[in-house]
Formats: structure tokens, C-alpha cells, sequence
């Protein structure tokens, strides 16, 4: 008979450690790996911060703000400086007029520079 046809099943279970002790070069690799992607997962979390909208940011600051910063933004602005040309007298008026003016400051390569004030404006 065959010594490895007669061995015992038991005898095949692996456990972390007997893995780690046969293949240390693959799981030191594993281990590093692992830690790698967790500090980049939480430097991603840690660093994402709250985008505060103000008439000075950009349409690049604009871009990166959610939904509800654009709102408040978009109200700030009709109380500030009433309604942009050609736009509705209420928030989403604002938020849809700097998406335009924003899209064409992005089309032309100055997104960094234009103001959403500006691309409310149509400038």
C-alpha cells in the first residue's frame, strides 16, 4: 500500500500558522499587501473632508462638492445676489446655472480659475 493513499485525513488539515511556517515569503507578502490597502482605505476616509462653497471657490471646488453643498450654496447665492440671468429664482436655478458655467470653464482648461460666480453669471 501507499504510504500517502493510507495517511491520515486529519493529518491534511492546515491551519494559519502551519501556512505561514511552509510559505513565509508568500504570507509576509499577504500581510504587507494588507496593510497596505487598509492605510489606503483610511487615508481615502481621513483625508475626504467637507467642502465648504463659497462665492470664491472654483468650478473645480464645485465639482467636488455633493449635492446638498450646492444646494445650501445655491440658496446662499439668491439671498446674496438674487437670481443669475436667465435662471429660476430658487436654488436649483443657481445649481443648474453653475453646472452650465462650470462645463464651460472645464471645456475650456480654466476650471482652477473661474469662480462659481462667475459661471453662475454666464462669465
Amino acid at each position: 500500500m501507499d504510504g500517502a493513499a493510507s495517511a491520515d485525513p486529519a493529518a491534511q488539515v492546515w491551519t494559519t500558522r502551519e501556512l505561514f511556517a511552509r510559505h513565509k515569503l508568500i504570507g509576509i507578502s499577504a500581510v504587507v499587501l494588507l496593510i497596505l490597502l487598509l492605510a489606503i482605505i483610511v487615508g481615502g476616509i481621513l483625508a475626504s473632508s467637507p467642502t465648504a462653497i463659497a462665492d470664491s471657490s472654483t468650478c473645480s471646488t464645485w465639482s467636488s462638492a455633493n449635492q446638498a453643498q450646492q444646494q445650501a450654496y445655491g440658496m446662499r447665492f439668491i439671498r446674496e445676489h438674487g437670481a443669475p440671468p436667465g435662471a429660476s429664482r430658487d436654488a436649483a436655478g443657481v445649481v443648474a446655472a453653475v453646472n452650465a458655467g462650470c462645463t464651460q470653464a472645464f471645456d475650456n482648461d480654466v476650471q482652477d480659475t473661474a469662480s462659481v460666480v462667475d459661471a453662475a453669471r454666464g462669465q
